[in-house]
């Protein structure tokens, strides 16, 4: 992948600035905690699953990661061989309803123009469990102005549409799905629900 053609996501999890690191790799234990004593787990899916860093770190064959981008796609591939790779969107997935115990959307809903109607889909595909996460507001922001990013636009990325804040999220996740915990990595927020 040449350096024009690299996403955010993955100029994030590839980043050498150490703080990045730190904060990735707290995010990255918090998701995988949340899901270890989830009992029943026969098949995830991760919706926006890019090039693949969060299927990687899972360390497992039964996940089906989904992405718009086929350049994405081909990175996780190659990454996570054994896996299942698709494209796709979140507001239409190729899947039978109650497809997934468990569907990972994490740092998607915020790029979306109509997250509800992402959520209604998610739903749909669920059988049980779905672990969401967005960047935790205004504090993403925030951090992302100090260290001189996005200047222009006061520090929100460029792909985000939507911003919240804890609270106003795990609200929003709470009108399609029952929340069972919340856990706030700094700087996500990240929920853990049930059908």
């Amino acid at each position: 992948m040449n350096q024009n053609s690299e996403s955010g996501n993955y100029k994030k999890y590839t980043s050498k600035n150490p703080l990045m690191g730190i904060v990735t790799s707290k995010f990255m234990k918090d998701l995988s905690e949340t899901i270890t004593p989830l009992e029943n787990i026969n098949n995830i899916i991760d919706i926006g699953c890019g090039e693949g860093f969060i299927v990687n770190c899972l360390n497992r064959t039964d996940i089906t990661g989904v992405d718009i981008s086929k350049n994405a796609l081909d990175i996780a591939k190659r990454k996570n061989p054994g896996c299942n790779f698709c494209t796709g969107s979140v507001y239409d997935l190729a899947f039978k309803k109650n497809s997934f115990d468990l569907v990972i959307a994490t740092e998607v809903l915020e790029h979306l123009e109509s997250p509800k109607k992402a959520l209604q889909e998610i739903k749909r595909i669920s059988k049980n469990y779905c672990i969401f996460s967005v960047p935790k507001e205004p504090y993403f922001r925030t951090m992302n102005f100090l260290r001189g990013k996005n200047l222009t636009r006061f520090g929100n990325d460029i792909e985000h549409v939507q911003n919240w804040s804890s609270g106003e999220f795990v609200k929003l996740i709470g009108t399609y799905f029952n929340v069972v915990e919340v856990k706030k990595p700094f700087p996500w927020t990240m929920v853990l629900c049930r059908k």
